[in-house]
């Protein structure tokens, strides 16, 4: 499962960004490389960011730098477990995914490095970690397989949006996004408000192409797709129809949802429209204001666990990249810039009839259309 050796690095392009990921856990270089086959044509060059994923097991670790990161030296204490040295950071207990630790530095040459530490624990010590291993023996394959989906954010996406948006290239919007007629209508809302259910009806019209399932990238002017695999259940899947070829990865997820590979376009559109979504007792298309559309995903940013989280990562890694915190500080003003001049609507989505709300969508996005062409 484990090894004491780190495997040869898996190249990743992601949004733009080359990526070298090496890791010392089978089960995750797996796991990585379903999810983000490697290029058709191997690559020599030198990646944007360089990062190396460490497995270890037992019970709770001593939370010493020189313990979790002995080849990273830091000499100031920002918070008892937040370290700097130079460029470089280490956080030693990473928010609310405390079994990750992550070390970080700009290097002037070369590319960008970041090292994660996942320690897997039942939460004891001792010889109680062992014996609420024996006891609970079955469940720990699944345990440490449950675990492989949130390391992937850490070691895959949250590196490609630092790199993207300390240089300004870059802000992660929570949020559905298909490209029609070559604009991009993103769909926002929170997890299960029907984003991928509309997502996929939109995909299934000629002339639209998937930009994300879950996440969308934005630089003020365009916005791009950032790759993720389908979570399609069966109901939502039959949207898609044969517009978009699917291959099945063989992982199920939450709520009976199937990990599918489907081609996303690459590239940046014009945004066409934005469509905030809910749940109510009935479906309802209104109208809203630019200014409060860029409100409201701002807010949902922050109550989606994969971007707050990248939230709280960037705080930390500006703290010795400080032209990177002054990007961060872009965020609304280009978010409002995007924005202007753009149809944005907020539709409710009445429960178990999602007919309606393709509809309803279809129809004010005909106009849009119109405009595209």
């Amino acid at each position: 499962m484990t090894s004491d050796t780190v495997a040869q690095p898996h190249r990743i392009d992601l949004c733009g960004v080359r990526l070298d990921v090496r890791t010392d856990h089978a089960e995750l270089a797996d796991y990585l490389a379903a999810q983000f086959p490697a290029p058709d044509v191997a690559r020599a060059d030198e990646p944007d960011v360089a990062v190396t994923v460490r497995w270890t097991e037992g019970p709770r670790p001593d939370l010493r730098p020189e313990r979790v990161f002995p080849d990273w030296p830091v000499d100031a204490t920002i918070d008892r477990h937040v370290f700097t040295g130079g460029a470089r950071i280490l956080w030693l207990r990473v928010d609310d995914a405390a079994q990750i630790a992550v070390a970080s530095e700009r290097p002037a040459r070369g590319p960008r490095r970041f090292e994660l530490r996942f320690h897997f624990t039942l939460g004891a010590t001792g010889w109680r970690e062992s014996a609420k291993r024996l006891l609970a023996w079955r469940r720990v394959p699944a345990l440490r397989r449950n675990r492989l989906s949130t390391l992937a954010y850490y070691a895959v996406y949250y590196p490609t949006w630092w790199h993207l948006e300390a240089q300004g290239l870059g802000h992660p919007l929570h949020a559905a996004g298909v490209a029609l007629d070559g604009r991009a209508v993103v769909l926002a809302g929170l997890p299960g408000a029907g984003k991928s259910t509309l997502a996929m009806a939109l995909v299934g019209a000629p002339g639209a192409e998937l930009l994300a399932d879950n996440v969308v990238l934005h630089d003020g002017r365009q916005v791009q797709g950032c790759f993720e695999p389908l979570l399609l259940d069966d109901r939502t899947r039959g949207w898609v129809g044969a517009q978009l070829a699917l291959r099945p990865l063989g992982r199920r997820h939450v709520f009976a949802r199937d990990a599918y590979h489907a081609a996303h376009r690459t590239g940046g559109v014009l945004p066409g429209a934005v469509v905030l979504v809910s749940r109510g007792r009935e479906t309802r298309l209104d109208p809203v204001g630019a200014a409060e559309c860029a409100h409201r995903l701002l807010a949902i940013n922050e109550v989606a666990k994969e971007v707050r989280r990248y939230h709280v990562l960037a705080a930390i890694l500006g703290m010795v990249e400080p032209e990177g915190l002054a990007r961060v500080d872009e965020r609304g003003e280009r978010l409002e810039r995007l924005l202007t001049g753009v149809p944005c609507y907020r539709l409710q989505v009445r429960h178990g009839a999602p007919d309606e709300a393709v509809a309803a969508l279809r129809a004010a996005l005909a106009p849009v259309r119109q405009v595209a062409r």
